[in-house]
């Protein structure tokens, strides 16, 4: 059953408090035709030697580095050398179950899906809602049951509902990837994960999701979310929007056009939220002005000009008003307490796994 080869790629960023957790949770794996690509970004911590200590103890870790250069630039570095069948995917301040690759491969075996998606543990040991019936969807069932779903959506409660589109949820075939010229573009040092995601799976004619099988523990620590604030966020985001429109507007085998407007919409809000992150040591007015700045982008005014506001819940319906009416100050204090409510959640949350 191990004749395919998965190819497993860890760009690594100064995480030697988690790498080895990381790792060894990967040479552990009970699937054991696995190469394992190291990619290391241009770390100034002791990452990089730990990274080494690992390729020289087993046969299978292939270490390579490069300078800093963003998690897409890694991810590309990696797939450009992997030989494998299948391509994963895992960040080096998460870990995996043991059985991970073998549940995932013994699926991609049997049934030839070019993508299979399992389930995560949030925050370590918090299980994701699943987002689709287990099973495998031919092409007339993704574009049926995941296409809908691929870029934003809204459920009848009013909140997100999107599939998830991170890269290390899920092995891609490689000659998926390949045929259709699929890449991490440098460029774009947020959501890096779904452009690749989204190419891939528009591309795919099958697919298979593991929604009751909790194979990967992603880490979201509290000290991240509290410090998280990303330099000029907004330009950033753009170049990522403005390709994946380019990607919409050349695919003509499924409508993704109200979805793409729908998600540039969310981009620019959450382009806006990032003013009110804590360690974002600007005064307020420069704050307030970086919101009425990306409100007065005319592409976010174009992005919103359809939204239909009434599939939304109240926050994010307060939002598109205060894009409208180029409400900066109102934008700011309904993101303020939207994030210090987030931000007790989570405080909580920690206090209570610390006790």
């Amino acid at each position: 059953m191990e004749q395919l080869k998965v190819s497993v790629i860890v760009p690594v960023y100064n995480v030697e408090d988690y790498l080895r957790q990381c790792l060894d949770s990967i040479v552990a794996q009970t699937y054991h035709n696995c190469e394992v690509i190291i990619v290391n970004d241009g770390s100034t911590d002791s990452s990089g030697k730990i990274s080494k200590e690992y390729a020289t103890k087993y046969s299978n870790i292939i270490y390579i580095e490069q300078e800093n250069a963003g998690l897409a630039a890694a991810r590309q570095a990696g797939l450009d050398i992997a030989t494998g069948d299948y391509i994963g995917f895992v960040d080096s301040d998460d870990w995996l179950e043991h059985n991970m690759y073998e549940k995932m491969m013994d699926v991609a075996i049997e049934t030839d899906a070019e993508i299979v998606f399992c389930n995560v543990y949030r925050n370590e040991s918090k299980k994701e809602t699943p987002y689709l019936e287990d099973g495998y969807y031919n092409r007339e069932a993704m574009e049926k049951f995941i296409f809908p779903r691929l870029l934003a959506s809204f459920d009848e409660d009013k909140q997100e509902n999107n599939i998830r589109w991170c890269n290390w949820l899920r092995i891609y075939k490689k000659s998926l990837i390949d045929k259709n010229h699929i890449r991490f573009d440098p460029r774009f040092r947020r959501c890096q994960d779904l452009p690749f995601t989204f190419e891939c799976t528009i591309h795919a004619n099958s697919y298979y999701y593991l929604g009751s099988e909790y194979l990967y523990h992603n880490r979201m620590n509290y000290e991240s979310l509290s410090k998280g604030y990303t330099k000029n966020m907004w330009g950033l985001i753009k170049p990522l929007v403005n390709y994946l429109w380019d990607v919409v507007k050349d695919y003509k085998d499924y409508d993704f056009s109200e979805q793409m407007k729908l998600r540039a919409a969310l981009f620019a809000f959450e382009c806006a939220d990032n003013e009110l992150k804590p360690n974002n040591v600007k005064p307020y007015s420069k704050k307030v002005n970086t919101i009425r700045m990306i409100m007065k982008d005319k592409d976010a005014n174009d992005w919103l000009k359809d939204i239909k506001e009434k599939r939304f819940n109240k926050t994010v319906r307060l939002y598109v008003l205060c894009f409208r009416m180029k409400m900066a100050h109102l934008f700011y204090a309904v993101s303020r307490h939207r994030y210090a409510t987030r931000f007790r959640e989570y405080k909580i949350m920690n206090e209570k796994k610390d006790n």
